[in-house]
């Protein structure tokens, strides 16, 4: 059973360095240069975790155009359980969202979850 957490749950310290670590080494893939604290304090940010193995987190922001975007990381070999969390995750906000894809991988995962092309390497999903 995957178990989503925030920042202010207590079972989230249990992984938190372990996340914070995941963030560091696919920072480069998401690119996003902002820290691991930043993004926990000031987006909308959940972590998810299946059998006390850390999946990955997503979190979603404001851009400035106001246009609500996603971003995420997660271990790799997880491919499915990635999918599954980013489909619950889009459940949780009402009107479009969007995220940009930095490579192929991330581009066929937004797809499998229902995301159209929007502009090259954006990608919106309707809601």
């Amino acid at each position: 059973m995957i178990k989503v957490l925030i920042p202010s749950n207590k079972e989230f310290l249990h992984f938190k360095n372990e996340c914070e670590n995941l963030y560091k080494k696919c920072q480069d893939k998401i690119c996003d240069e902002k820290s691991f604290e930043f993004i926990c304090n000031n987006t909308f940010f959940y972590m998810f975790v299946n059998d006390n193995k850390l999946i990955g987190g997503i979190y979603y922001f404001l851009d400035e155009n106001n246009k609500l975007f996603l971003n995420g990381f997660a271990n790799r070999k997880m491919h499915n359980l990635n999918l599954e969390c980013l489909k619950m995750s889009l459940d949780w906000f009402k009107g479009d969202i969007y995220a940009q894809a930095q490579n192929r991988a991330s581009a066929l995962c937004l797809l499998k979850c229902g995301f159209k092309r929007y502009f090259k390497n954006i990608f919106v999903y309707e809601n």
